[in-house]
């Protein structure tokens, strides 16, 4: 407090440590946002992500980007509604795909409906104006070794919300 903005000993040796890692834990954050969006895009789901081609930004972004580190680790689907969305966010929570939180920094998956969490005091004209949705779900994808057991969940969740349409043991 007497210092001004200077970290306490822990935390900067551990900022240290920990950027060590960094660029494999971003690549890893990366491929799997990259995964995920994919299959949510094929799926029919309405989904935002800079590594898309459908992302009216892509080229911009290509241009930009280190193609070693990919997109990012963050995209959004649009679930449809609020209620849909938290009925989602609750259910993926509940099998452990992920917390529900507006935080960005961790090495699970979170997830968040910023509409009504961290862009709630922008009127609701301005939200539909930047395309935020009632139903938009953002998250921050983690570092899952198998990513394919965790999209098999989400949609698994998915369906079972009504959010995707199909046979819900599948």
């Amino acid at each position: 407090m007497l210092l001004g903005a200077t970290l306490d000993s822990l935390r900067a040796s551990s900022i240290l440590k920990n950027m060590r890692t960094l660029h494999i834990r971003m690549k890893q954050h990366s491929l799997n946002a990259s995964f995920l969006a994919n299959k949510f895009e094929a799926d029919g789901l309405k989904t935002v992500y800079p590594g898309l081609q459908s992302h009216p930004s892509h080229e911009l972004f290509t241009s930009m980007m280190n193609t070693e580190y990919g997109f990012g680790g963050m995209l959004t689907i649009d679930a449809g509604s609020l209620e849909k969305a938290n009925e989602l966010m609750e259910l993926m929570q509940q099998k452990n795909i992920g917390y529900l939180a507006v935080s960005l920094g961790f090495y699970k998956t979170l997830f968040s409906a910023p509409g009504s969490s961290t862009s709630s005091e922008i009127s609701e004209d301005e939200q539909k104006e930047m395309g935020l949705s009632d139903g938009l779900i953002r998250f921050s994808i983690g570092l899952d070794n198998d990513i394919s057991r965790t999209y098999e969940l989400m949609k698994w969740c998915l369906k079972e919300v009504g959010i995707l349409q199909g046979d819900r043991n599948n």
